[in-house]
């Protein structure tokens, strides 16, 4: 979280996190096992001061970009609350940073927002209204309409474990990776986004999706793709929020996945995003919601072969979210919150993309290894590539495309 102003005293950031716990309880729940099975409960030694952090750094974006690696390579405290914040400052007089950390087990994605929010959102605790598409939220109801769609779900899910018997898309980056990561983010209005599925039939996730595919063709160089790969499809693995209404401002993962083709061959910008489109539709019924939200139901052991499965099928993969949204605005104090750029943890991927909208702005952000930064600017891409989707297909665009800056 980039804010405006001088940095405040480490104590200030710690007594608005502290006096504001009590907005998101749950963050003082941390794992522990209880007969037999893995279960959260309040930690009994819990302070919230203790997860409040002060990183000092030079001068200049470099010590900016290596604090952040530093903290995404660190492990966290597996005996406390798996979550905290940092302080960054000393890089520039009337800027700082906030990071805010968590482990992926104990918040995905929309716990992560709610976090913020309770933390650091301005509007009064309670005025946080559902996120748009939580399950439940102003869909249809009834017996019979659940069982057809669910039945319809469970068909999707068949024919995608049928799918995945074919082989995806291998592509090699024919480089060592580094372990070193670099987060690099381009800010485009969300506007563009929205308008653009508003003339296309789509969605703006969809949207950032098919930007994505045309950034990563523009990017990757031809030697990664072997001759025998051509023609093969790429995925992304894309989460699916099944968090219920009730769940909002609660600890855990709440997440299932699916692999979405992305037509990575499609010359046409356009038709891209029509394809994505058309194979994300049955994604997005409450019935599939439903269906994978079922798996979570399961004993214990069933539900981890299942995750076992999701991250097998997730394997050549593009790592990407969907298009996560911060109601409001946030601040430090009277700070504002200008920016919030989201970063990821790479295990085998080269690099992962995220996409969050906020103040207006739609921020795509990837946590690239720095063996392959020098391939090429691959949030910029993305960035031109929803800017001529929404110069094509929307009249009267006269924005400049913002550049991409190192985060």
């Amino acid at each position: 979280m980039h804010a405006r102003g001088a940095a405040p005293e480490l104590s200030r950031v710690q007594e608005q996190v502290a006096g504001r716990i009590e907005r998101m309880p749950t963050l003082a729940c941390t794992v522990t096992r209880r007969g037999g099975r893995t279960v959260w409960e309040a930690d009994p030694a819990f302070d919230p001061h203790d997860h409040v952090h002060e990183i000092r750094i030079p001068p200049g974006p470099h010590a900016l970009n290596e604090a952040v690696d530093g903290l995404l390579r660190a492990p966290l405290d597996e005996d406390s609350p798996r979550w905290g914040v940092w302080l960054i400052h000393g890089y520039s007089d009337h800027q700082y940073v906030l990071f805010y950390r968590a482990h992926h087990a104990a918040q995905d994605g929309q716990a992560m927002m709610d976090a913020l929010t309770a933390l650091f959102g301005t509007r009064p605790p309670g005025s946080v209204s559902p996120a748009v598409g939580a399950p439940g939220a102003g869909r249809e109801t009834g017996a019979g309409w659940w069982r057809r769609s669910t039945a319809r779900a469970v068909t999707w899910l068949l024919a995608d474990a049928v799918k995945s018997l074919r082989p995806p898309l291998g592509w090699s980056t024919r480089h060592a990776l580094s372990g070193e990561v670099q987060v690099l983010s381009a800010a485009v209005p969300e506007s563009w986004l929205r308008e653009t599925g508003l003339a296309l039939g789509a969605s703006p996730n969809e949207v950032c999706l098919a930007a994505l595919a045309e950034a990563v063709r523009n990017w990757m160089p031809e030697s990664w793709i072997a001759p025998e790969q051509r023609g093969r499809e790429l995925y992304v693995n894309l989460p699916i929020s099944v968090r219920a209404p009730e769940e909002r401002f609660t600890m855990g993962n709440r997440i299932s996945a699916v692999r979405i083709p992305v037509s990575f061959w499609e010359e046409s910008p356009t038709a891209r995003v029509a394809a994505i489109a058309r194979a994300t539709r049955p994604v997005k019924t409450e019935g599939m919601r439903r269906a994978l939200r079922a798996q979570l139901s399961l004993p214990e052991s069933l539900v981890y072969q299942i995750f076992r499965s999701v991250a097998a099928k997730a394997e050549g993969s593009l790592a990407t979210s969907g298009l996560m949204r911060l109601p409001g605005r946030l601040a430090m104090g009277k700070d504002p919150i200008e920016t919030v750029v989201t970063t990821a943890f790479l295990d085998k991927d080269p690099f992962e993309m995220v996409f969050l909208a906020y103040g207006g702005q739609a921020v795509a952000s990837v946590t690239i290894d720095r063996a392959v930064v020098e391939v090429g600017n691959l949030v910029a891409l993305w960035a031109e590539a929803v800017e001529r989707l929404h110069r094509e297909n929307v009249a009267g665009v006269d924005e400049q495309l913002p550049v991409a800056a190192p985060s």
